[in-house]
């Protein structure tokens, strides 16, 4: 359940504890009887069907706006991110300082160590003591780093979000608004609050295509944490919309259990045999323990659903136990996406829409080859190259 007032903690917090490292079915008959004895509408099963057709191909992904202002250039650009051992969080840097390359900005990576010791704010008052230009946020919300935030509007400097909720979100306290370019993935989620609760519909949506509105569901959920309750609540409200769907049980996952997860885990799955399918909200706990104990529980026909499609549970799909399927929202496209929006920040100007989609990757399906990042269908960087280069910019490298 959402929880708009509850104090959260930060988003990696736990893992300083850790070693980081359908075919669909045709919809048969009008009506399935679920576990619970009541029945799947024929409706909502093609709804779902349709929605998971749909996240397999491309169209959920469009090309970004070409048109805007005149590139800024000579900017210095600092990019926060949460903590530099999580690999996802690597990625992503490098992903946004080659995007600020291609205009001529210079970027400097500052590590906020999961906030050990306050490290996100210390990290932004570097920059703005640095004299940066801008800012991007990587997982950083704004109201852990609030002061340090206004503080450097102060000084002039812009902020960016990659993947940060802002303080007038109801999970940051729902204050004033401090980012000049907010994360906006695409027109059919320009919020990242919309973007969550959307991968959380699209897993359910999966869930009732796949079993044809008959499932048995262990949910294991992210609390205390905006971007893990965002997609319980998309994932439990669409179920709900499920007859013959149930919930069995929750393994709800606050930032202190990471470690722990594996045995929470194993524990509720072995407490209800009768479980046909898994969702795990956050791709990380297959890393930290549940793919392990999937693999060790053996269960043949369990329909397995993940998240974000990291190297490693790419991987374990592509050995065909444990996870199956995860949702691929490009890393690189939001990279380029981020430093368009802060271009466009410097010049008084809204960010421009991008168009990045979720599309379903399964073992036979949307796989990019072994050890690769997902990227998407867009050719994202050649277009917003060609864009920024037509608009007078520095020349791609």
């Amino acid at each position: 359940m959402y929880h708009p007032t509850r104090r959260r903690a930060p988003f990696l917090a736990a893992l300083l504890a850790l070693p980081l490292s359908l075919a669909l079915a045709a919809c048969g008959s009008a009506r399935s009887e679920g576990s619970a004895g009541t029945v799947t509408s024929a409706q909502v099963v093609k709804e779902s069907t349709d929605a998971v057709t749909r996240a397999y191909g491309t169209a959920d992904y469009t090309e970004p706006a070409a048109d805007g202002p005149r590139p800024a250039s000579g900017r210095n650009i600092w990019v926060i991110s949460a903590w530099q051992q999580v690999h996802a969080l690597v990625y992503q840097g490098q992903e946004v300082s080659a995007a600020a390359a291609s205009l001529g900005w210079k970027t400097q990576v500052c590590d906020g160590r999961n906030n050990e010791n306050g490290g996100w704010g210390g990290c932004v008052r570097q920059a703005t003591a640095a004299r940066a230009d801008g800012i991007i946020l990587l997982a950083v919300d704004c109201a852990p780093v609030r002061q340090a935030l206004v503080e450097a509007r102060r000084a002039g400097v812009k902020i960016a979000s990659f993947s940060g909720f802002d303080c007038d979100d109801p999970s940051q306290g729902r204050s004033k608004a401090l980012f000049d370019a907010p994360a906006r993935f695409s027109a059919a989620t320009p919020t990242l609050a919309d973007f969550y609760t959307r991968m959380g519909r699209l897993r359910a949506d999966t869930v009732i295509a796949k079993t044809k509105g008959e499932a048995k569901i262990l949910h294991v959920s992210f609390e205390d944490v905006a971007m893990g309750e965002y997609q319980a609540k998309g994932f439990t409200d669409r179920i709900a919309a499920c007859g013959g769907c149930r919930i069995v049980d929750s393994v709800k996952i606050s930032p202190a259990d990471v470690p722990g997860i594996r045995q929470k885990f194993e524990t509720a799955l072995l407490k209800h045999p009768q479980v046909d399918v898994v969702t795990v909200d956050i791709d990380h706990f297959f890393v930290a323990g549940v793919q392990q104990a999937l693999v060790a529980a053996n269960r043949p026909g369990l329909l397995v659903v993940g998240g974000e499609c990291q190297i490693d549970n790419m991987n374990y799909i592509r050995s065909g136990k444990g996870q199956e399927i995860c949702y691929g929202a490009s890393a690189g496209y939001r990279a380029y996406a981020t430093v368009d929006a802060l271009d466009r920040a410097f010049q008084g100007s809204l960010p421009a829409t991008a168009g990045v989609g979720l599309q379903i990757i399964d073992r036979t399906r949307n796989m990019p080859a072994p050890g690769t990042e997902y990227t998407g269908p867009i050719d994202y960087s050649a277009l917003y190259k060609k864009a920024w280069n037509r608009k007078g910019g520095a020349e791609a490298p």
